[in-house]
């Protein structure tokens, strides 16, 4: 296993069990169905923003974009998730010792309407919000 899916695996283990009665899940591309009076947290699997070498021996300092979206029924459960995920990596931002750094950046909200949803018994609108994740850490190789 790559430290990458390393640090991947440790932020959705903290996500799973920081944020109980939410639906946490890697993202497949496959619509899912917002749990009622929950949320539903799609971890992406991202891409490198940077890949710097350290010399002595040959390692790479990643940092890798790994994005959350968060799907609700409402504003109010969408806002105290985000919350509750931010005072998660705030508590551990080692991740259990997985990556050396995990940080959240600035939230995007926006409410909209998902065809894909509505198939599921959802009714729109949704609150959804991407979050950015940077997860810092040392490789063997650039490809992490």
């Amino acid at each position: 296993m790559t430290q990458r899916e390393t640090a991947m695996a440790a932020l959705l283990a903290v996500l799973q069990a920081g944020l109980p009665g939410h639906s946490v899940l890697r993202a497949t591309g496959t619509p899912e169905p917002i749990p009622n009076g929950q949320a539903l947290i799609l971890l992406h699997d991202g891409s490198c923003e940077a890949a710097e070498p350290l010399l002595s021996p040959l390692r790479y300092e990643i940092i890798w974009n790994a994005p959350i979206t968060l799907d609700a029924e409402t504003a109010a459960i969408r806002e105290g998730t985000v919350e509750a995920l931010a005072a998660l990596l705030v508590a551990d931002p080692g991740l259990g010792g997985a990556v050396d750094w995990a940080e959240i950046g600035m939230p995007e909200a926006e409410v909209m309407s998902s065809p894909s949803l509505e198939g599921h018994g959802q009714q729109p609108p949704v609150f959804s919000i991407s979050i950015p994740i940077r997860l810092h850490y040392v490789a063997d190789s650039p490809a992490g």
